[in-house]
């Protein structure tokens, strides 16, 4: 065999691992889910998801709230009739860039030669893979330290993610993301890099580190946070009858199919997207047939689409010479519309800006020192926003790093204005301040922990901690077949915790400093598909009670060890989710973590974390056989006829003794579903029994009329029961 065919096999070989270990690193991702906005993140650089196109996407990424339990349906998108999602927002194309000049890198394989080029870049965050990655990448690491937890540590966040890469510059890339659950401080993910000169370069023919290069002082560097965003990401899909696969996706390449503005707030520091209504019907201006009878009010409501506002914050960055930044805005900022955007001399589609395009690396050095906001666009809100942050130039001898902290963030109006349509219209600026509340708190987090080490690790950020939420539990407390309840209760881990602060002095002393439970209700179901029951999403939420300290003994079960109280304002059948928030008044004054002093801190409660599983209240078990199905008839989305959009296929029957079979008949005598009545996992026995309208394959029945059969399997009851029910939809 010769050299050059030896050399081919070997190069072969070399581009085979890369692509067997670029599929293995596919499964290098962590999700952050502890805060209310999720977010996945990747070993080479991604932050969001890696689907080219959102339709495609079942995970919940970038949504805001997050809440367990919840996928995007996918499927039968590319025409977008009767489907459904409410995502509101969606994090698809972000990532960081380094761009350099005048730097040797490796030349051709074998040897590799050290060769000068007037531009290297790395990529990560542009509509395609990675450019300029190992091949061989650390897996992420996901620490948890959840505050409710044994071991919990007051000076990290409750989750973060560290990642490290090596790239084509020789720069090595640091990341670490920060997460918290803290009201005030769970709407925002921040992101702490650390780039730093290690000479570990990448060569972009093979993937590998290339051992033994040559030291070198890189200058004119430029790092970059490139993110395209959307706010309206499904949402299109509620409203229009038949749309193509790219609006479906939200992506707006016809005009009126996409409803994305830009904000820019202190001189670029924060940007952030809002959709145009906020979810609404699309105006008449919309090109695009509605779906008719306004079927969407059916699944959600009058409920806005995409209420929340999405976006970056800029925290920290290296200053470039010897002078402190006086403001962590950066140097250049561009945004960017998907499509029409402009560089100097040329048309700018950035769909079609990526290496494999053909697009030369001098045009994203150029891109990176080029500040623009489209103005000229008039960004008329049918595009979706592309934001980039660039810092530079650095100069890095060996050895040197820069360290920059941005925050994707976000924020809402109250929900219960979402909920009901925001009928006194405070979309957009409630949002808008909302987004700002939450900058303004990740700014103080930053504040309070930037420059302190904790074992071992440079820390980007701190938060005062709220006292740790209770273990809450709800179950079906009824008596008889009148009075409906559900029972919460709850463990005494808020009076039990003790908490110290960056001092090393006691912040929070249960036994002392608890002041008060909140027993919290919601109702705030949501629609997923017609093929899966509505999740707790638990964004709005109701106060039951307020419990002072003065009246815990009142509400202490010696016999459970635990706290418990009955929410009699139910009613039998409905879906109830409870947590309780642990709450201190007054705090003491806090010392931070890098030694910040803060006093007059406010109230301080704990999140919805520990938020139960749905409950419902059900009636007991009777022996009179007096059976019924509620409500009959059923009538789709009636409220007087049905258990509302919060659980739209429900029927229940009722009387029922403590054992039976159910078994539903079509007229014409087709078995479709058989239910066993009997007590639930935990032993609790109850008179109803739920149909969620599905045959026993799983697919929704048809509307229409049909035949129930109720067979007694109590002992001491032998008895049965042949009834009617009618479906309207």
């Amino acid at each position: 065999m010769n050299t050059i065919l030896r050399f081919c096999f070997a190069l072969l070989a070399l581009f085979m691992l890369a692509n067997l270990e670029a599929q293995a690193q596919g499964l290098e991702e962590q999700q952050h889910k502890r805060g209310r906005l999720w977010e996945n993140v990747r070993n080479d650089g991604w932050i969001g998801s890696l689907g080219a196109w959102d339709y495609l996407v079942s995970a919940p990424l970038g949504l805001f709230p997050g809440f367990e339990g919840y996928t995007h349906p996918v499927g039968n998108e590319e025409n977008a009739i009767d489907t459904y999602a409410n995502a509101n927002m969606h994090n698809f194309r972000s990532g960081c860039w380094i761009v350099v000049k005048d730097i040797l890198v490796p030349g051709n394989p074998p040897d590799f030669r050290p060769t000068p080029a007037a531009y290297e870049v790395f990529l990560s965050g542009l509509q395609e893979d990675t450019y300029g990655i190992a091949a061989q990448r650390d897996p992420l690491q996901l620490k948890i330290n959840y505050i409710e937890s044994a071991g919990f540590n007051p000076l990290l966040p409750e989750e973060m993610i560290d990642g490290r890469w090596h790239t084509n510059t020789g720069i090595t890339v640091f990341r670490r993301s920060y997460v918290w659950s803290y009201p005030n401080y769970r709407a925002f993910i921040i992101y702490d890099y650390i780039f730093k000169n290690t000479g570990m370069l990448v060569s972009t023919l093979t993937g590998a580190v290339m051992p033994d290069f040559p030291a070198q002082t890189l200058k004119d560097v430029y790092f970059v946070f490139h993110s395209g965003i959307s706010v309206s990401t499904k949402s299109q899909i509620n409203f229009h009858s038949e749309l193509t696969a790219v609006q479906a996706g939200a992506f707006g390449w016809q005009p009126g199919a996409y409803h994305d503005y830009y904000h820019k707030f202190d001189d670029g520091a924060l940007v952030f997207s809002t959709n145009f209504n906020g979810g609404k019907a699309p105006a008449p201006f919309d090109p695009f047939p509605l779906k008719p009878g306004q079927a969407w009010k059916q699944k959600f409501g009058e409920e806005l689409q995409s209420p929340a506002a999405f976006g970056w914050l800029a925290l920290f960055a290296s200053p470039t010479g010897t002078t402190p930044r006086p403001s962590p805005k950066p140097d250049f900022l561009r945004i960017d519309s998907h499509k029409l955007g402009t560089l100097p001399g040329q048309n700018n589609d950035l769909e079609f800006f990526r290496i494999s395009s053909g697009k030369a690396k001098k045009l994203f050095f150029d891109f990176a020192t080029t500040p623009d906001t489209q103005a000229a666009l008039g960004n008329n809100g049918n595009r979706l926003n592309f934001y980039t942050f660039s810092y530079g130039p650095y100069t890095l001898a060996p050895g040197d790093s820069v360290r920059i902290v941005v925050a994707e963030i976000a924020g809402v109006m109250d929900y219960k204005e979402v909920i009901a349509g925001d009928p006194n219209n405070h979309f957009p600026d409630s949002t808008i301040a909302a987004i700002r509340r939450n900058a303004a708190h990740a700014r103080n987090a930053v504040r309070w922990g930037i420059g302190a080490t904790e074992g071992g690790i440079p820390l980007a950020a701190d938060a005062p901690e709220p006292p740790p939420g209770p273990n809450t539990d709800a179950v079906n407390a009824s008596l008889g077949t009148e009075e409906a309840a559900i029972a919460i209760t709850w463990d005494k881990i808020a009076e039990e915790t003790r908490i110290t602060d960056g001092a090393g002095t006691v912040f929070y002393d249960g036994l002392n400093d608890l002041d008060g439970y909140r027993i919290y209700r919601s109702t705030d179901f949501q629609f997923v598909s017609d093929d899966q029951p509505p999740v707790l999403r638990g964004a709005a939420w109701q106060l039951l009670i307020d419990i002072p300290k003065s009246d815990f003994a009142q509400h202490f079960d010696a016999s459970l060890g635990k706290y418990k109280y009955s929410d009699q304002n139910v009613a039998f059948g409905f879906r109830y989710g409870y947590y309780v928030s642990a709450y201190r008044k007054q705090p003491k004054p806090w010392t931070s973590a890098n030694g910040t002093v803060v006093n007059n801190l406010p109230e301080l409660a704990s999140g919805d974390y520990n938020r139960t599983p749905p409950a419902s209240a059900a009636p007991g078990p009777v022996s009179s056989f007096d059976i019924y199905v509620v409500p009959n008839p059923f009538v789709f989305n009636d409220a007087n006829r049905s258990f509302s959009i919060n659980d739209p296929y429900r029927i229940e029957f009722r009387n029922l003794p403590e054992r039976c079979t159910i078994r539903i008949y079509t007229l014409s005598g087709d078995l479709i579903r058989t239910i066993e009545h009997q007590p639930d996992a935990r032993g609790n026995v109850s008179g109803s029994e739920a149909w969620d309208q599905k045959s026993d394959s799983g697919l929704l029945v048809a509307p229409g009329l049909y035949i129930y059969h109720v067979q007694s399997k109590t002992p001491e009851l032998s008895n049965a029961l042949t009834g009617k029910l009618m479906l309207v939809r």
